[in-house]
């Protein structure tokens, strides 16, 4: 058996990444544990939409609708308000969540949010009319959008960096996870009778709210980790520092993140993740249930809990895949699958056969792999990449509310094309998504740059160079030889604290 390689913690060995992956498990499950604002948020997503498909709830909240198998429907503008309102609450749960995690610091950050997520459950629980629901689900996304951040940021802040692509992964994983879960809960509630068939599922959201303080992350048996963690952290401490004073006489931060080729790379982390929405990401992880309901589908619970656990197992995937194969190897034949998938979907949507229904499940089912496997997890990670050390907070506050305004865009409109009250699609929705992933296809092709391997110097360079973002590897790798750069299959060793420092002199 072969000697396990020596890791020195004062640098970053990207070539190392598997065997450190196997030092950090401790870590690992903080990461985890840590997620649980990322569950929170990927339960609360569906839970109009997957309630909307329960007779008690569609009796409680709907009006009379003689060809429904209830007798009643949840009319398109309530669902489209519920969408929106849950929308609009991470939306306004991100923002207060980027002034709180500064101000009040992060522990204080999660109880407010817990909070918040508490009163608006308990307003679910408690309504009776759509309105009293809708507030009830607006305060509650705020909590929980308040908590979502935490994990992003506490991954970005601690996280080594030959991991830091593995662990962003694990956001979207318990995205999916949530939805996993609510999917179990809503198909238990749904043998259930009278009004605790959907009651189950708005109070299973009180088993997130409840949380303590992270302490001891790493364990004390490896004193040299603990060592260089310390250096670490205090040092990018000082350059935070250090950087804030070296942009302050550029003028506000939010300014900055649209000038020069800061332009450029705020609008890419912002397309990574629009992507995700334009594709259909909003429809299909909210409404997944209900439409598989209006397609016919019989065992809509059985075949949405199959589904979810498939995603899951594809967002496995791309934890492994994203440091091996890279972020535009996947971003693109993923968005293109994608956009073919949604227009096969669309075609059999205009086939009323039970053929074609069939036809649309796979559909359903290959859109799912695809997405888990690719844009849903990477463009998160590539977001956080391209964003310069001074504006990476600024950045992702903006990636997170263009992420929540296009996803109220597409929550809002989304019940008024497929209820049978309005649009009535059906499968022909594919066609809406396709249409919308056509740009976006030319888009990615165009801008998504290779950062697999790529410490945050040399991606300051690319951009501040001009360089094409298809033609990241190949600039690198004449700039690595050009200087003399030993590359050991990734990024050349750097210590964390020259990192930091070339990001000062570039910003």
């Amino acid at each position: 058996m072969a000697p396990s390689p020596i890791v020195n913690w004062g640098e970053i060995q990207p070539h190392l990444k598997w065997h450190i992956l196997s030092r950090q498990k401790r870590f690992s499950l903080w990461v985890l544990y840590t997620s649980v604002g990322s569950l929170m948020l990927g339960y609360d997503y569906g839970v109009s939409g997957t309630c909307t498909v329960l007779p008690e709830f569609q009796e409680q909240y709907g009006v009379p609708f003689p060809s429904q198998p209830s007798g009643f429907l949840i009319p398109a503008s309530y669902q489209a308000g519920w969408a929106g309102s849950a929308c609009a609450g991470l939306t306004l749960g991100t923002i207060l969540a980027g002034y709180t995690l500064d101000s009040i610091g992060r522990k204080h950050t999660v109880a407010v949010g817990g909070f918040l997520a508490t009163l608006g459950i308990v307003m679910q629980v408690v309504s009776r009319d759509w309105d009293l629901f809708l507030i009830g689900r607006l305060v509650n996304a705020i909590g929980f959008g308040t908590v979502f951040l935490q994990s992003p940021v506490w991954i970005g802040e601690n996280a080594r960096p030959e991991l830091r692509g593995f662990f962003l992964c694990v956001i979207n994983c318990s995205i999916v996870l949530g939805q996993f879960i609510l999917s179990i809960v809503a198909n238990v509630g749904s043998a259930i009778e009278g009004k605790w068939s959907y009651m189950t599922v708005l109070l299973f959201q009180f088993v997130f709210i409840a949380r303590e303080s992270l302490c001891r992350i790493h364990g004390s048996s490896d004193e040299a980790l603990i060592n260089a963690e310390m250096n670490r952290i205090a040092e990018s401490v000082r350059v935070s520092n250090a950087v804030q004073e070296s942009v302050a006489s550029k003028g506000s931060l939010l300014r900055q993140c649209f000038q020069d080729s800061n332009k450029k790379r705020t609008l890419i982390a912002i397309l990574a993740v629009a992507g995700q929405q334009f594709i259909g990401a909003a429809f299909v992880l909210g409404y997944v249930t209900y439409f598989l309901s209006l397609i016919g589908v019989k065992q809509y619970f059985t075949v949405s809990v199959v589904l979810y656990v498939v995603m899951f197992l594809s967002n496995l995937f791309a934890f492994v895949a994203i440091e091996t194969c890279g972020r535009r190897k996947l971003l693109l034949p993923g968005i293109f699958i994608l956009t073919g998938v949604l227009l096969i979907m669309g075609i059999m949507g205009c086939l009323h056969t039970p053929a074609a229904t069939w036809v649309v499940i796979v559909c359903i089912f290959i859109w799912a792999i695809a997405y888990e496997s690719t844009i849903g997890a990477v463009g998160f990670a590539l977001g956080s990449e391209v964003a310069p050390l001074p504006l990476r907070a600024k950045v992702q506050g903006l990636v997170g509310i263009i992420q929540g305004v296009f996803g109220w865009v597409v929550g809002f409109i989304s019940p008024y094309m497929i209820n049978p009250d309005a649009g009535n699609l059906g499968a022909k929705v594919g066609f809406v998504f396709a249409g919308l992933g056509v740009p976006i296809c030319i888009a990615f092709w165009i801008w998504i740059p290779e950062t697999k391997g790529l410490n945050f110097e040399e991606i300051d360079y690319l951009f501040g160079a001009n360089v094409d973002c298809r033609k990241f590897p190949e600039a690198i790798e004449a700039r690595r030889a050009a200087t003399g750069a030993v590359n050991e299959g990734a990024a050349f060793p750097l210590k964390e604290t020259d990192r930091a420092q070339t990001d000062i002199n570039v910003a």
